[in-house]
């Protein structure tokens, strides 16, 4: 496939995300996530669906609570494998960084997100929220549109490049 060929996905500026994210109570941010994937499995044209990242993350967390508490029998150690789906969600974030990182690689820029910092609390937010930043920043630079980022703008923690 020629590079000028690729589809290219959307610029989705981190405010943006965090608000919507926040007004609906994180669904947007599920959808954020399941399109992502999808955008970046096509322009790859490798990696994983969107289905496939989030779903078994949803369902991973929820199913287990319900059946916790919809059915008596079901011992109240039941709930604790609600932990499948926050490890999904670290799988799929482990694998997200590293693909971001690569597009940035191959334009020859510094690759923004460093991987370990998943595993450090406070650091694997913080991280996500450079994640959501870069990505959006590096379809914007592929579609040669300027796109505002307030939030991240404003925190050189978030914006800043300098890995």
């Amino acid at each position: 496939m020629n590079m000028s060929d690729r589809t290219l996905g959307k610029p989705r500026p981190l405010g943006r995300v965090l608000l919507w994210s926040a007004f609906s109570l994180s669904v947007y941010y599920l959808w954020y996530k399941w399109i992502i994937q999808e955008e970046l499995r096509t322009y790859n044209g490798e990696g994983w669906s969107g289905k496939v990242c989030v779903l078994p993350s949803i369902l991973g967390v929820i199913f287990p609570q319900v059946l916790w508490i919809l059915d008596p029998d079901v011992g109240s150690w039941f709930g604790w494998f609600s932990l499948s789906g926050i490890v999904w969600m670290y799988i799929v974030e482990w694998r997200l960084y590293p693909t971001v990182n690569q597009l940035y690689r191959q334009e020859e820029r510094n690759e923004p997100l460093v991987i370990w910092w998943l595993f450090v609390p406070g650091l694997n937010i913080l991280t996500s929220w450079r994640q959501i930043h870069f990505l959006s920043q590096y379809w914007a630079v592929k579609q040669n549109i300027s796109v505002q980022d307030p939030i991240a703008e404003n925190i050189p923690f978030l914006s800043a490049n300098a890995t």
